[in-house]
């Protein structure tokens, strides 16, 4: 437990220098209304390779939902337990700690929209002006929930096949997403990077936070 808590704290520092990184090291202005981007040249070459892909884009907006969907799952349960046990700390710990990884992960996509490290290579349909794009939200919500719920099914579900089973799609459907974006053009190379990153960082913690409710239980 210790160990993944120290891993984790690691992992966010590790995206910190990564930041200053994206920032400092071979900015050029290659983007959309003269905008700047660390890694200039990697970052060109691999969205110049790929360009916009409607298809790849739509397709993780849809498995984006999903994710939202499974965070959904376990916040229903959350506050069922809440009803029927009218009280906070009779709430399964699990279910607490994920809610709390859920937070954490709102708060480092709102801090993203206010601090804006990178915009996108691309100005979106509709739009004026790029939006803001690291790290890349729907790697951090697929790798943090998708990810995570892996993690939750196989700790918890007494069906181990089962728990198996959920735990690989999840799992799939997470690589499905972040390479999705990649191929839909819409980020920079480093913005999928940076989200890999503080997602490693988040669910390190996470599991963390599971062994010592564990602990506790036992």
């Amino acid at each position: 437990m210790k160990k993944k808590f120290i891993a984790a704290a690691v992992l966010a520092a590790v995206f910190v220098l990564f930041i200053i990184l994206v920032k400092t090291v071979g900015v050029a202005v290659i983007g959309p209304n003269g905008t700047e981007v660390g890694f200039a040249g990697l970052n060109g070459a691999i969205s110049g390779a790929f360009g916009y892909n409607g298809f790849f884009y739509k397709l993780t907006q849809i498995l984006g939902y999903l994710s939202i969907v499974i965070a959904l799952v376990f916040a229903e349960e959350g506050i069922e337990q809440l009803i029927k046990r009218k009280s906070l700390k009779a709430i399964d710990g699990e279910i607490i700690v994920t809610g709390v990884l859920y937070v954490l992960t709102a708060i480092v996509y709102l801090f993203f929209e206010i601090v804006k490290v990178n915009y996108r290579p691309v100005i979106m349909p509709g739009d004026t002006a790029p939006e803001a794009s690291f790290p890349s939200s729907h790697t951090v919500l697929a790798c943090v929930i998708l990810v995570g719920a892996a993690v939750f099914c196989v700790r918890y579900l007494e069906n181990k096949k089962l728990a198996k089973i959920f735990a690989i799609a999840f799992c799939v459907t997470a690589g499905v997403t972040v390479f999705g974006r990649i191929l839909a053009g819409v980020h920079w190379f480093t913005d999928i990077i940076g989200g890999l990153i503080v997602s490693a960082a988040l669910i390190v913690a996470y599991s963390a936070a599971l062994d010592f409710v564990d602990s506790k239980k036992k």
